[in-house]
Parts: structure tokens; C-alpha cells; sequence
């Protein structure tokens, strides 16, 4: 097989577990997990996303990590180059086209964390006219923002640039170097936060809410969002795990890798509920707030707390710290594939990058205020792109990706891989879980979308 020469490589399994759980762990875990749980009942909910997670998110989180470091080459071309069938690229050209838009929408709520950041350090957010509720206090400032526009494209831009700078200078000296910075300093803020919120009275009301599942709140609909959920989560059906493992050494364990990456992210996820639930119920917030429970509902809790504008700002740089570490995956791939279909330099491709994402970002912001009025299928451009890629492309990246590695590719050729040539000793699970990958999963997740359209 052809290896690329001159290709950038993590320097350390550290470097590869923060870049992997970077992507992992970010705006689906802090921004959508919280919200897309409380809009689904909670603990029901959460039962179908482990589930998810263990049987579907896992197999299909390492398979894609062996296609990567196998093709060795950007996400496009891998799944061409490991089955010798060039048509079977049009995968990588889904899976890139959906990690675009889901940029433009994670580039906006950026902008939009970055402006509540510094209006909750300057104590803005907290200033209420007399006699005007919370609730509408809250949701007048969020749809000000939105409608004047101004603050969430500075934001937005200065979101889309910091990340460009990091993915400027490669994988070794950006991403990896700027991820094992980040992901500390995201447990750190995170560990504050959630114990604080155990002192709440509202923690067990949460931790109810979160672990009793109510079954009979269970639809088809809340269980394909709990899948696309987990996909979302773990950075599935997008091509970032493909790309970055082509750049995995060949002495890595990737089945270790895989484990370690995908209990880290189910953590995060879990915490972050835990985070903002207890809150939630102690002030009189509403968990069902849908994607605006960061920007209205929160806020709402943090003016009622004792201290709740430095605990707001915190949080908010917390959310900060996770749109980063997301964007800079989601960068990578796009760049990746730029630098080996168009043979420029990283610099030049980066730059492409970076003015595509800022016009996409714009239109999406743009959508969300002075564009509203703009509706697809009866929703916003962002409430449109988001069910899309949530609810039908990353899912069914997924499953392609599934039929690809086990019915082209195949069992032998795909242990060689995660085994490291021998390396490592297979086990039990390859077997089982390969039937998984190969029988069950893709018609699951096919069967799901047709039922959500």
C-alpha cells in the first residue's frame, strides 16, 4: 500500500486521547446533551443513549480510527484506498460535507458564549429593569442579540480565528500541542462547577430526573434522537476520527484508545447534566428548554445564586474552552483534505478554511435574527441544518461506514489493523462486536431515519 510521505503524526498517546476526546468532548456534551435529555425526559432518554453509546458509538468510534491509520490519508480518500473501490469516496465527501455545516452552527453558538462570557463578567447580563420577569428579561436579551447581530458575528470571528491559529501550525505544534492545554483546563472548570452544584437542593431532583427513566416516554423519536445524540457526541459519521487516524502511530493501541476516549466523552456528558440540572430545579428553571437552555434558562438560575454572575462567567468560559477544542477537530478535517486533493500548503488551506467557515457561520447567525423570516421545512437555517446532519447525515455516515468496514473491507483485514499487526491480542470482543457492525447496526440506524423523516 502507498503511504503518504511527510505526513504529521501525534507524538504521544496523551496527545492522541486529548485531540480524540477534544472533538468528543465539547458543544454535544455541554451545549446539546443537556438540553436534547431534558427535552426527551431524562433518565429514558439517557438509557437509550448508553445503550447507544456501548453497542454502536463504540465499535463504530475504533472502526473508524482503523480506517484512518489503515488509508492513511484524508477522509475523503480513505475508504477508496483501504477497499480498492474509488466509488465508495462519495462517504468521505458526506461525511466532510456534514462536518461543514455542523461548524457553521458550532462557529455561531460560539460567537454566542463568547458575548454571554463578557456580559456576565461586566455584570450586564444581570441588569433587570424593575418589574420585568426573569424568564422575559432573559429571552429579550437573547433575541436582541440575535436580531442586532453584532456581538455574535464578533464573537463568531474571533471564535473561527483563534481556532485557525491553532490549526495553522499542525498537528503536532497546534492540535495536539493546544489540546493537552485545553482538555486539563476543561476538567478543571468542570470539577468546580458540578461541586458547587451538589450543594444545590435541586441535585437529587436531578439525579431522579436523570437515572429513573420513565419508559413510557419512550418514541421513535426520542430513540433516534438519543442515537444521533450519541453519533454527535463522540464525533461520529463526520470523518474527524477517520482523519485523525491517519495521523495515529502504528504501535497505538486503538481498541485502548477508543475505550478511553469514549468513557471520557459518556463522563462529560453525564456531568454536564448533572451540572446544570441541579441548578435548573433548584431556581425554577424550565430542563425542556430546548436549544436556548444555555442562553435563557441558565441565566435565570445564575441571577438567583449567591455569586451567580462569577459562576455565570465561569460557565460560560467553560462552554468557551469546549467550542474550541471541538472546532479545532472539526477544522482538521476539512484542512486534511484540502491539503492532500488540492496538494497546498497547510497555511493556504487553513486560510480557504477558516473565510468558508466565517461565510457559512454569517448566514447561519444572519438566519437566526435579521434572516428569521427565512424558514426550511419550518425552521430556521440552524434549527434546519441541525436536525439534518443530528437526525440523517451523521447516522447514516455511520452506517456506511459500518457496511464498508465489514462487508469490503473485512473481519481479517480490520483485526490486523486494530491489533497493530499482532501488537496486541485480539479478544472476544472483536468478533461480537464486528457482527454488530455488520448485521445489526446499519439496518437500525436506516430504520430510524426513514421513521424520523
Amino acid at each position: 500500500m502507498e503511504i503518504l510521505n511527510e505526513r504529521d503524526n501525534f507524538s504521544s498517546k496523551l496527545g492522541i486521547i486529548a485531540a480524540a476526546a477534544g472533538s468528543a468532548i465539547g458543544l454535544g456534551n455541554i451545549w446539546k446533551f443537556p438540553y436534547m435529555a431534558g427535552q426527551n425526559g431524562g433518565g429514558a432518554f439517557i438509557f437509550v443513549y448508553l445503550i447507544a453509546v456501548v453497542l454502536m458509538g463504540y465499535p463504530l468510534l475504533y472502526t473508524e480510527f482503523a480506517l484512518g491509520r489503515r488509508g492513511c490519508s484524508n477522509a475523503i480518500d480513505a475508504f477508496g484506498k483501504i477497499t480498492g473501490k474509488k466509488f465508495l469516496n462519495i462517504v468521505g465527501y458526506l461525511a466532510v460535507g456534514t462536518v461543514f455545516l455542523v461548524a457553521t452552527f458550532y462557529a455561531m453558538i460560539a460567537g454566542w458564549v463568547i458575548y454571554y462570557f463578557i456580559i456576565s463578567i461586566t455584570g450586564e447580563l444581570y441588569t433587570i429593569t424593575p418589574n420585568v420577569e426573569l424568564a422575559t428579561h432573559f429571552e429579550t436579551v437573547f433575541k436582541t442579540m440575535n436580531q442586532n447581530a453584532v456581538w455574535p458575528i464578533i464573537g463568531m470571528v474571533i471564535a473561527v480565528l483563534a481556532t485557525g491559529f491553532i490549526n495553522f501550525s499542525g498537528i503536532k505544534d497546534g492540535v495536539e500541542k493546544y489540546s493537552k492545554v485545553l482538555m486539563p483546563l476543561l476538567f478543571v472548570i468542570f470539577i468546580v462547577l458540578i461541586g458547587y452544584s451538589m450543594t444545590l437542593d435541586g441535585f437529587t431532583v436531578a439525579v431522579n430526573f436523570l437515572f429513573k427513566p420513565d419508559f413510557s416516554a419512550l418514541t421513535p423519536g426520542t430513540i433516534i434522537s438519543a442515537i444521533g445524540q450519541a453519533f454527535f457526541s463522540l464525533s461520529l459519521g463526520m470523518g474527524l476520527l477517520v482523519t485523525y487516524g491517519s495521523y495515529v502511530p502504528k504501535t497505538e493501541n486503538l481498541r485502548a484508545i477508543s475505550r478511553q476516549v469514549v468513557i471520557a466523552d459518556t463522563l462529560i456528558a453525564i456531568f454536564s447534566g448533572l451540572l446544570i440540572f441541579p441548578a435548573v430545579f433548584t431556581y425554577g428553571g424550565s430542563p425542556a428548554a430546548g436549544p436556548s437552555l444555555l442562553f435563557e434558562a441558565l441565566p435565570q438560575v445564575f441571577a438567583q445564586m449567591p455569586g451567580g454572575r462569577w459562576f455565570g462567567a465561569l460557565f460560560f468560559l467553560l462552554v468557551i474552552v469546549a467550542s474550541i477544542t471541538s472546532m479545532i477537530s472539526i477544522f482538521e478535517i476539512i484542512i486534511t483534505c484540502l491539503l492532500e486533493k488540492l496538494h497546498i500548503s497547510r497555511h493556504k488551506a487553513t486560510v480557504i478554511v477558516v473565510i468558508a467557515i466565517l461565510v457559512g457561520s454569517l448566514i447561519n447567525i444572519l438566519g437566526e435574527g435579521p434572516w428569521s423570516h427565512v424558514t426550511l421545512n419550518g425552521s430556521t437555517i440552524f434549527g434546519f441544518l441541525d436536525a439534518i446532519t443530528n437526525n440523517i447525515t451523521i447516522p447514516l455516515t455511520g452506517a456506511l461506514t459500518a457496511v464498508i468496514a465489514t462487508w469490503f473491507w473485512k473481519y481479517k483485514n480490520m483485526e490486523h489493523e486494530l491489533t497493530s499487526e499482532g501488537l496486541y491480542k485480539s479478544n472476544v470482543e472483536g468478533p461480537i462486536f464486528f457482527t454488530l457492525l455488520k448485521w445489526v447496526i446499519p439496518p437500525i440506524i436506516l430504520a430510524l431515519i426513514i421513521t424520523s423523516l
